[in-house]
Formats: structure tokens, sequence, C-alpha cells
């Protein structure tokens, strides 16, 4: 069967498609079919010929396809269809008949045929325009498209709200009417090379043809035939909406609001809650009930318990915004189309003065990509964290949606994705496992199959599915980046910023990663990246954002203006001149007024209160497995912490004497239980300090774009706590048993026989209270290099004064000095379970001994210090708390 003509009208030019191979319509200039519209992803959707006829097939655009009001994914073109690219981006696909196999001699001043349409609806009246010179020559169509002139085209109707998928294929109740046009394709040869422009044909000389049968008009107007193997397919594949379902008072008596199926407004985001709340039609209108949801209701900015709604109420249940229009709750309209970032006169003074950012200007549409650029110093990463909420500007404002960005961050932090140059994985996981702790602890609501689902489409949509049970340690710089981009996309953000992600990669991850980011900006998002890699802007970019040194705007504008405003200059020209003219702006279009004009266009919306607070137990709990599961993936790790309380408790062995933790030989080893319990006691804080001083500022970043985005600095705290004292216990008792096989065990103990348990006790408290004091440490260095000087003065600190190999007893200054740590209470409580006392005072012992009250051998003494030991574990923890707490994170950038 011979394929029929297609033909796509974009605006009043039709475009006959070449019936040889797909062809790609959307906004690049490498596509087959060009609208210009920023609305339009770069390489929107893709007509293909096949033995069913002409399939149109989204190619994962922003807007996707939508054909009567319904999104789909794909569409059999059976008749004259209109498709909607975006909202008020209408194009018109006509389908003839094939056209015949020896060119139609043309007639001047006849008309050409014209498409069935329905009989039902009358097709609007065309304007005659100037009729043209008859041709003297035939027309060719082309190999590829052709451009064909139409008469100004019908009103396309605006963009309907699409309802929620049911089964099968949606039919609208009134069949929309088929939009008819000239089918000058019919009078063309389809045997020609060149691409040949016709006249249009005046609407007098138009006449209408029969309607077409009943039997072909379907409710896609003609897409699909009812009940084919296509119309199963399209069902199956229409895109799946966020909010699916509304509440209308008139028709609804009750229902409810979450993420289950039953529910009358079912919501596709996982912040939402199953069951989230309830609605009730009343006389007083619709009364709202949140049902003890995991992330709150919000009416207006307000959370809320119960509430009666009221016309242009907005209500906010996790990333998802509804609103009442006449009388019905329903989804709020998307940002799609708009300009959905804007960032007025961004300023950022720092110190005495000191000018990072100076009234910068900038609109980010959604779709696009944008890249940041300029000369180093020149408070590029600055303003990305400050459009981010990461940090706040003296002078200006950023407008999200909407919302001013820092006065609702906390509402805004799963909408907006921030990827920091560091990676923020840890590299010992598996991509699968970093993934599902970060779902975790993102997606608290969320079950197992549901973060397995979010998981697999974000590792498909980066490409990764097939790295995801390789570690990250050994994927390349690239692969790298995709997996933080990766946890970034699991709450699904609209924007999406990257500090430098290209940084440190050769030219073709160069590439793979701008690729990347250019598909992200196709999928709906709005992308910023701030790079020093320049060679692929003008193939990949929308939009270029220059800043000169001092945070000065260079220039804003389309990779269009950008060749306008600086011509033909290389790079290194152009960045030389911004350098020396800083305050100088090149911008083709005034950015400040563009930014007023963007503004007056947005619906400002009211400040919004505080989100509840997320289940910090859950969170502690999930850190806590990832710390385990870190320890156990990581060999070196896992050998260091097995084998050093075993190497430790060896040295023992090195002790001159025979009697260990007894009573000595005074001739030859007076010393011996002293010298022992000194050797464990510094063991254990030795062992404490090592396992923690390194471990904060390591993951410092991952920590700090994790609290970004909801992570409890408490939830942090105590899995720190939890993680280090089992981490102890264990080297505790493989350090006790040590010695005791290598020396004799003490006589007896404080509270039992053998001593051993209470010694156990002792060395893992100690060990836990060191680990503690390092964890503060490791949160106050700025860098891993300081972690080797700070373990040095730890260690050497708590020799000095434990009280064991150096005595402090009775010692201004240094008694008192000791009573700080952990080493002096450790020792104290060891001395006091072995009775120390008792073993090495006396006339005939060791004259050069003096007892110390804190080792007296007696169970309220023993208890006394361990309570201390206890309380220095809690006090440790509190001050970890501090040094890990938002303020002083922001203190400390």
């Amino acid at each position: 069967m011979m394929l029929p003509t297609l033909t796509v009208y974009i605006g009043s030019t039709g475009h006959v498609v070449d019936p040889t191979r797909p062809s790609v319509i959307g906004r690049a200039a490498d596509c087959d079919l060009v609208v210009r519209d920023p609305h339009v992803s770069h390489h929107h959707a893709r007509f293909t010929p096949t033995a069913d006829g002409w399939l149109l097939e989204d190619m994962g655009s922003a807007n996707g396809l939508t054909v009567n009001g319904v999104r789909v994914t794909q569409v059999l073109l059976a008749n004259t269809t209109t498709v909607m690219l975006a909202e008020g981006v209408p194009i018109i696909c006509m389908i003839a008949a094939p056209a015949p196999a020896t060119p139609a001699v043309k007639v001047p001043g006849a008309a050409p045929a014209v498409p069935a349409r329905p009989a039902t609806t009358p097709r609007p009246a065309m304007p005659a325009p100037a009729r043209p010179a008859p041709a003297s020559t035939t027309p060719k169509v082309p190999a590829q498209t052709a451009s064909t002139p139409l008469p100004p085209a019908p009103s396309v109707p605006s963009r309907q709200p699409a309802q929620p998928p049911q089964t099968g294929i949606p039919a609208p109740a009134n069949p929309p009417t088929n939009t008819a046009f000239p089918n000058i394709a019919k009078s063309l040869p389809n045997t020609v090379a060149n691409t040949t422009t016709t006249s249009p044909v005046p609407a007098a000389n138009t006449a209408p043809a029969p309607a077409a049968p009943a039997s072909q008009q379907t409710g896609f107007a003609g897409t699909v035939m009812a009940g084919s193997t296509q119309a199963q397919r399209l069902a199956s594949q229409l895109a799946p909406q966020r909010v699916l379902g509304n509440f209308d008072p008139t028709r609804d008596r009750s229902g409810v609001i979450g993420r289950d199926p039953s529910s009358l407004i079912r919501i596709n985001d996982f912040l939402v809650s199953r069951k989230h709340c309830s609605l009730e039609a009343t006389p007083n209108g619709i009364l709202l009930t949140d049902l003890d949801s995991a992330n709150g209701t919000y009416v207006n900015g307000r959370r809320v318990a119960k509430v009666w709604l009221e016309e242009a109420d907005v209500v906010t249940v996790g990333n998802t915004d509804l609103t009442v229009a006449d009388g019905v709750l329903q989804a709020r309209e998307p940002i799609a189309g708009t300009d959905a970032v804007i960032a007025e006169n961004i300023g950022l003074t720092v110190g005495k003065g000191v000018r990072l950012l100076d009234g910068i200007d900038a609109v980010f549409a959604k779709g696009t990509l944008t890249a940041v650029i300029g000369p180093s110093g020149a408070g590029k990463s600055t303003f990305t964290s400050i459009v981010a909420g990461l940090n706040s500007p003296t002078e200006g404002h950023v407008l999200f949606d909407g919302y001013d960005v820092h006065q609702n961050i906390e509402l805004l932090r799963s909408r907006i994705g921030f990827v920091p140059q560091d990676d923020v994985v840890h590299r010992k996981l598996t991509v699968d496992a970093a993934l599902e702790y970060a779902a975790k602890l993102r997606l608290p609501g969320s079950s197992k199959a549901e973060r397995a689902q979010i998981i697999d489409d974000v590792l498909d949509e980066l490409e990764l599915t097939s790295r995801r049970h390789n570690r990250i340690d050994r994927l390349s710089g690239g692969q790298r980046k995709r997996v933080s981009t990766a946890i970034e996309l699991l709450t699904g953000p609209e924007l999406l910023i990257l500090d430098e992600p290209t940084s440190g990669l050769d030219p073709a991850l160069d590439l793979t990663v701008m690729t990347m980011l250019r598909k992200l900006a196709d999928k709906g998002r709005v992308v910023l990246v701030v790079t020093h890699s320049l060679s692929y802007i003008d193939k990949l970019c929308d939009n270029v954002l220059m800043l000169a040194p001092g945070g000065h705007p260079a220039f804003f504008g389309t990779i269009k203006e950008m060749h306008q405003a600086f011509g033909d200059k290389d790079w290194a020209d152009i960045f030389k001149e911004v350098a020396e003219t800083p305050t100088q702006v090149y911008s083709v279009t005034d950015s400040h007024l563009r930014t007023m004009e963007a503004k007056a266009k947005v619906r400002p919306k009211p400040n919004h209160e505080k989100p509840v607070k997320v289940f910090r137990f859950r969170q502690m709990l999930t850190l806590v497995m990832r710390q385990l599961h870190l320890i156990v993936a990581d060999p070196g790790l896992l050998v260091f912490l097995l084998l050093l309380p075993l190497l430790l408790g060896l040295l023992s062995l090195v002790v001159p004497g025979s009697h260990g933790l007894g009573e000595p030989d005074f001739k030859d080893a007076a010393t011996e239980p002293s010298q022992l319990l000194a050797l464990v006691i510094l063991g254990a804080c030795f062992m404490g300090s090592a396992l923690s001083v390194r471990d904060i500022v390591s993951e410092r970043a991952i920590y700090d774009r994790e609290r970004a985005v909801g992570l409890s600095p408490s939830s942090y705290t105590a899995s720190k706590l939890i993680v280090m004292g089992l981490q102890t216990l264990l080297q505790a008792a493989i350090l006790t048993a040590a010695v005791s096989v290598g020396k004799p065990r003490p006589e007896s103990g404080v509270i039992t026989d053998s001593g051993v348990p209470e010694l156990v006790l002792v060395v893992w408290l100690t060990a836990w209270a060191s680990a503690m004091l390092g964890e503060v440490g490791s949160a106050l260095v700025k860098s891993g290099e300081q972690t080797m000087p700070l373990l040095v003065i730890l260690v050497m600190a708590q020799l000095v004064f434990s009280g064991g190999m150096i005595p402090v007893t009775d010692r201004d200054g240094l008694e008192q000095a000791s009573m700080i740590f952990p080493g002096r209470w450790g020792f104290s409580a060891a001395a006091a379970d072995i009775g120390l006392n008792k073993l090495l005072y006396g006339p005939t012992k060791v004259p050069t001994f003096k007892k110390d009250d804190l080792w007296k051998n007696t169970p309220d003494q023993f208890w006394f210090d361990i309570a201390v030991l206890v309380v220095m574990v809690v006090v440790f923890t509190l001050v970890l708390r501090v040094c890990v707490s938002n303020f002083v994170a922001k203190r400390r950038k």
C-alpha cells in the first residue's frame, strides 16, 4: 500500500514530510521541520512512516504532544489532526491520498482538491489573498520537505486541561472538529528533487468536500481507529499526569487527595501521602481536612488541619499545587510556557563593603539550558548558589514559580536540584545503593517499590542503568557527575543547577555531560550550568549569562544575541575585553526590562510556613544503615577496624612482668599493672580518635547538600553517636580479649569476680568519648589535610593527662586540666576496677607511687568515673550538634 502524503502546517507554511525516512520536528536547527518557539524542545517529536501509516512520537520533550486536550506520547495520524506542541503552539498534520505516479499538470486558476472534513461543523471562512500569477512551469516536490505557504489558518482552540486517563481511549462527549486546509500537495508531483514554494490558493476557489464517513470519526479526531491495536498502544502510553482528577461539589460529596489509586484526586508526587487529606462538599463550600499527612497540607502558604476553601485558594501538598477555580478544586496551571525563574537585581556585599555581585537581572524559562560563564572570580558560583536558595543576597530577590526562593526555601528545596562541584556521593557504594539511601532520605513517605521505580526511571533517563551495580569509585568522572545529578532528580526538581560539572574532564566526557544537560532541559526543566568549558555552548545552550570581575553582569541573552554582541571574536578576546571593562554591558536586550516584564506576568504567592519536621528517627536509621554499609563496603576500613585493637592488645606482651593486672613482682616489674592500664586506655583513646577524626570533614559536601534538602542535623549527629558507639564496642571487646590472652586478668573486679566485664565497659566508654571528641574536631577543621595534626594532638594530650604514665595527682593546674579528657576518667575507672591503689601503694611496694582518690576500689567510685565518661559522651555529642547546625554551616561559608 502506498503511504499517503503528510503535510505539516507550521503557522501558515506547509511542509511535505519525506516518506522514505523518519523526520524530526523541533527547535534545533538540525531538525527536518524547525519550529522557532522557545516552548518547543530542541528535538520535540518524530514523524515515522510505518505500515499502518504516519506515526507521530514524542521524543521526551518538555511540553509533549497534546491532542484534544489529552497528552499523548505517540499518535497514529489517519486524517487531518491538530497537535499542540506547547500551549499556543499548534501544528496541523494533514493526510492526503497517495500522490499520482506521474506529474499532474497544474492549470492556472484551478483550485486544488480539499480534504474531507466532518459535515457537522462548518469551516470558518478564510480571507482570500490576492491571486498569484500563473505558474509557467510545473512545481516540484522535494525529496525532503516542501515549504508551502498557506492562507491564514483558522484560529486553533486553546489547549484544554488534560483529563485523567481512564481505561482505553478517552472520547470527548462532543468530538472536536477537524480543521481542513486546501490540499496543495495533491496537485504536486511526487518525483522531484528541489524544494519549490507554491502560491497561496484563494479561498473563493475552494469547494467543500463530502463529509468523512462516520466510521472514520473517532474520539481523537480520526487519529486512531477505536478498538485497533494502535488505540490500545496509545491508551497504554498516555503520558502520566501529576494530578489526575478534580473535586466538583456539584458532582462529588466527598473524596480524598493522595497517592492511593482510589483517591478522587490522585497525585503522582512521592512527597504526598497515600491518603493525604479529605474533601467534603458542604453548604459553606469545600471542607478540607488533613489526614495526619507526612509533609502537611498548606492553603495559601499556611499549614492547616481543617479549613473551608474559597475561590482562588491555593492548596499545596508535597511539590504539587491545586487551586479552586469556578468552585472546583483542580490542578493549578503549570509553569510551562512561562518564565519559571526570575532573578531581579541580585547583589551581594560581604565583610567591609566587598562587592561580590552587582545588580544581576536574568530570566530563565522552562525547557532551557543556560550557561553561566565569565573569568575566574567573577561570582558565577556565588550567583548560582543564591538562585538555588543556598545563600541569600543582600539586594534583590529570586522568584521561582511565583515564590520568593529565600522566603520559601524549605518549601522549594525538593523542587530545586543543586549539584556542587564536588561529588555528593559516597564513592564506596554502588550506584544503586547510593540512590536507594538518597531516596529514603528525600522521599520519606515512599514505599520500597515506589523508590525502586523512581530509581529505575532516573537511571534510564541518565543512561546509567548498565552501571547501577558498579561501585562509584570505579566510574569515570563524567559518570560520577551523572550519579550526583541522578540523586538530585529523585524528587523531580523543576530547577536544576550544576556548578562546574565538567571541571577536570577530558573533551569527550565534557561533551557527554553537556549533552546530558541538554536532554534534561528538553524534558522541561530549567537548567543552569556554571562552566569554563566553552566549546559546546553554541551547539547545546539556549542562553548565556556572562559575569565580569566584581560580579557585574556583562551579558545576558540568547546564543544569537551573543553573536550579535561579540561578533566573531574568540573566547579569549571576549574574556579579556570583559575583564578590562567589567562595568560595560554587552546585552542586546535590556535585561532589567526583560526581568520586569517577566515579573509582571507572574502571580506572586504568599510566603509559605515552614514544612512540618521530617521523621528524624527514620532519617537517623537510614544514616546508620548507610554508615554501616560503607564500613562493610570498604575492605581497608574494615581491616583497620578489626586489626587495630588486636595489634594494640598484642603490644601488651612487651610490658615487662608476668602477673598482668594482678599483684606485680615488685623486684622485677613493680609497675606492670599501671603500665598495662596506661597502654589499654591510651589504645582506647587512639582507636576512638582514629575512627572519627576524618569522618565528617571527608563527607562535608554530601552532608551540606543533604542538609539543604531537609536532613536534620540532629538525625545526623545521632547517627554518628550510634555508629561510633557500635564500632568502639567491637574494638573494646577485641582489645580487652587480646590483653587478657597475653597477660593474666585481674585477681578480682569491683563488680564481678573477674573484673573483665568492667574493663570492657571502661575501654568502650573511653574509646566512645574519644571518638565523639574526634568528631567535634573533624567538624571544626576545614580540610582533610588538617586531620593528621589534630589526631596527634588528641592522642598526645590523652597520654599526658590520663595519669597513667605521667603523674597528675596533686599537681596544680595539670590535675584540673586533666579532668576534661576521657583518658583521665577512663584510667581512673580501670584503676578502680583492679584496685590499683591496693596493688602499688605501700612501704614495701612502690615507694614513689601516689594514691589517687579517683582510683578507690569501691563500687561508688567506679560508677562515678563511669558516669563522668557517659556525661562526656553526651557533652561531646551536643557540641557536635552545634558544630553541624545550620547556623554554623552558614557561618562557615
